[in-house]
């Protein structure tokens, strides 16, 4: 049930600016960050910011680039620990917030509570060696007919949850508490830290610090149970070897997507085991405290634990800490947080360690702007009640080339739970297990409601797809309290490459144009939303998923873009999201190339405060080929570019122009597009470049379309910059995603 763990051979954590009555900033705080600039990242000292609503902006983003620059900073809520801890407290052991020489902690390893979960399902046995750990466990699972002759039937959540909670958990944690007291006399008796001890008050206040191994596993675990039939596979000693789910293909809740189902059976975990831990009599009269971290154990508990009912194979690692388990925090960044963010800290005020991986790009297509974004992410995080995050901005790539080559990366530093190491100190093992983690990029949380339609499988509208005139829902709804409808493709919760800010981004589905280079070929099909329930989705619906991440996307100006398709297709759906939106103190942005007409802007522009326009050329034939679509449609883009310069001058434009060697590159294209942006004024903000790419290429083999553009190669993003420059020196600010 206990296992042993290594920390680095010197650990020394510096907890740094709590958010005393003055709210500020001193030298001494930036002087020990700026130590990653100028000694380099290293783990020691373990950095801690303590986090607070009031601290500066300008603070924020200094912490922000050091940990996009070096990967070494973890970060911890002080709004949450403050009113308990008061302003002079720091972080001990990790995360831990301990009142500076008042409070002491007896500390000790973790319970592997996956195991505990399958000494429920094999009777209080070891689910390997067979031993009989538990005789009460044995005996309640024998009264429940679990742990022997039930291969044939599913595992019954409610005695499983009732034997897991009701028995288990008192059982262990009675004989957590025993063994932590024999522990913590015995040292005391062997080796008393008198010098040590001479730092504290004469009256020190003792916590006793309990700890979760597994978390995740056992909330999969448990969800599997519950919304699946879940088959115990046995060998001859009826121990679990495995398990066989009833319906493989049934999508199961699981921790890290901000689902309720099983977000609340991981909180309930931590409340009931702190609970039964602080009915215990513990030595020198210590309160109890829990934890959910693992420091780097997560990999030698899960490689002596067997089969878990979530799908886990013999011998696989766990989730380091609090963290989902690897990759299956499948909405993205904001879903994964909110999960975590969840746990509560009154029952685990040893800490909740969150240890996140970001790829420098979903942060922004630009490094100057990234920093911004993460201090949205961790304003938001914090204000959900989060406790502890470890940040780790690194590109994958760079960590499989570190696993391979440690030589070459001598100075590499990541955060893995508590703490920070040298990525080429950890084993073979445990730096496998760091690769297995999230990376979050913009992650796609797709309409739940829709499985892949493609034009074979839905009725697409028979009307001519140029009609400036065509809409896919044209009337307005009499009473605001009726929901508007639209068809969805799909949402990404998390995007900063699409607007300012953190953007809840929304695929609509339907386009007006067939480009070239489209490379979301899937939203082209035009669908009646009331004809297909399976895109259908309503105003209120994503009104909700923005009341959901309001605390991530109000910073910096955050808010929705509605791109496609074509979302002035659907104007009565747009503009009634757009209002709410607004209602909600969020900006919108309209990702568009130009559809329709005077009375379709009208129904949008009133609720705009940001608008994408994609021109395909500025010769119309040009324009034409690429867009597939007549010269008048080319030229409705314009128009509505016009319009808005005249009847919206508070909307800021700016126009997207997708690179193409030798059709949107050449002098007169530039030349053109610079001076249409000039005319702009004041409206126009910038020119965004798009370098062409494939990456969507692959999707029309998929849907057995034919690919207009199969010798073009990528354009080379050193021409890119060469445009850009020249651009500039026509005086049009232009903008052009880093690499």
């Amino acid at each position: 049930m206990f296992e042993k763990f290594l920390l680095p051979p010197s650990y020394y954590l510096q907890s740094l600016l709590n958010a005393i009555p003055s709210h500020q900033c001193f030298r001494t705080t930036y002087r020990f960050l700026h130590t990653l600039r100028n000694l380099g990242p290293a783990p020691e000292p373990n950095l801690t910011v303590l986090w607070s609503k009031v601290h500066s902006s300008n603070f924020k983003e200094y912490c922000a680039n050091l940990s996009i620059d070096t990967s070494s900073i973890q970060y911890e809520n002080d709004d949450i620990m403050r009113p308990i801890f008061g302003s002079d407290y720091a972080i001990a052991c990790c995360v831990s917030a301990m009142r500076i020489g008042k409070d002491m902690q007896f500390f000790g390893a973790r319970a592997n509570l996956v195991k505990l979960l399958l000494m429920v399902l094999n009777g209080g046995r070891d689910e390997i060696e067979g031993n009989l750990i538990s005789a009460p466990l044995s005996e309640a699972c024998k009264k429940a007919g679990i742990g022997s002759d039930d291969a044939d039937k599913p595992l019954d959540y409610e005695k499983v949850s009732q034997l897991f909670f009701d028995t288990a958990i008192p059982w262990l944690a009675e004989l957590y508490a025993d063994t932590m007291n024999v522990i913590h006399y015995s040292h005391d008796m062997a080796s008393y830290e008198s010098i040590q001890m001479a730092f504290h008050n004469s009256n020190v206040h003792h916590f006793m610090a309990f700890g979760i191994a597994g978390l995740s596993v056992v909330a999969d675990s448990l969800a599997a149970i519950a919304y699946d039939d879940v088959f115990p596979v046995r060998d001859e000693r009826n121990l679990t070897i495995g398990f066989r789910r009833g319906n493989p293909e049934r999508a199961l809740p699981m921790f890290g997507n901000d689902n309720p189902k099983v977000d609340a059976i991981a909180k309930k975990v931590c409340d009931v085991f702190y609970d039964e831990l602080n009915k215990q009599k513990l030595y020198k009269d210590a309160k109890a405290t829990l934890s959910v971290l693992t420091i780097t154990s997560n990999v030698v508990y899960g490689k002596a634990t067997g089969d878990s009912p979530d799908g886990r194979k013999m011998g696989e690692p766990f989730a380091p800490g609090a963290n989902p388990m690897h990759n299956r925090d499948r909405n993205g960044a904001l879903a994964s947080l909110s999960s975590v963010a969840k746990l509560p800290y009154t029952s685990c005020m040893d800490g909740i360690s969150n240890t996140f991986c970001l790829v420098p790009t979903a942060l922004g297509p630009v490094s100057a702007d990234r920093a911004k974004t993460l201090v949205s992410l961790l304003d938001g995080y914090f204000k959900a009640k989060g406790h502890h995050i470890n940040i780790n901005v690194l590109n994958k790539e760079l960590l499989k080339d570190a696993h391979l080559h440690p030589d070459k990366y001598p100075d590499l530093t990541i955060r893995v739970s508590g703490y920070a190491v040298r990525f080429n100190q950890l084993t073979p093992e445990q730096r496998e297990e760091v690769l297995k983690r999230t990376m979050h990029g913009s992650a796609l949380a797709s309409n739940t409601k829709l499985s892949s339609v493609f034009p074979s499988h839905c009725d697409c509208y028979s009307d001519n797809p140029t009609s400036v005139d065509l809409e896919v829902f044209k009337d307005l709804p009499d009473s605001e309290n009726v929901p508007v409808i639209g068809s969805v493709h799909s949402v990404e919760t998390f995007s900063s490459s699409d607007g300012p800010g953190i953007r809840t981004l929304v695929f609509l589905q339907g386009c007006s144009k067939r480009c070239k280079f489209c490379s979301n070929p899937e939203t082209q099909c035009i669908v009646d939303p009331s004809s297909c329930p399976e895109m259908t989705v309503t105003d209120k619906e994503v009104e909700g998923v923005l009341k959901r991440y309001h605390h991530f996307l109000q910073p910096n100006n955050g808010g929705i873009t509605l791109s496609g398709g074509e979302p002035l297709l659907q104007p009565a759906f747009v503009g009634s999201i757009f209002r709410k939106t607004k209602g909600l103190g969020l900006t919108t942005c309209l990702d568009t190339s130009g559809h329709g007409n005077v009375e379709a802007w009208e129904r949008v522009l009133p609720h705009t405060d940001y608008v994408m326009l994609c021109l395909k050329g500025m010769d119309l034939e040009l324009a034409s080929f690429i867009s597939g679509v007549s010269k008048e449609s080319n030229e409705r883009a314009r128009e509505f570019a016009k319009y808005i310069r005249d009847y919206y001058k508070n909307v800021k434009l700016s126009l997207r122009w997708v690179l193409m060697k030798g059709l949107t590159d050449t002098d007169e294209e530039i030349k053109a597009l610079a001076a249409f942006a000039k005319e702009l004024k004041p409206v126009c903000t910038h020119v965004e470049l798009l370098p062409y790419h494939i990456l969507g290429k692959e999707k029309y083999d998929v849907m057995d379309m034919k690919y207009e553009l199969e010798d073009m190669e990528p354009y080379d993003y050193e021409d890119a910059v060469e445009v850009k420059k020249k651009l500039l020196r026509m005086g049009v600010d232009a903008s052009l995603a880093e690499l």
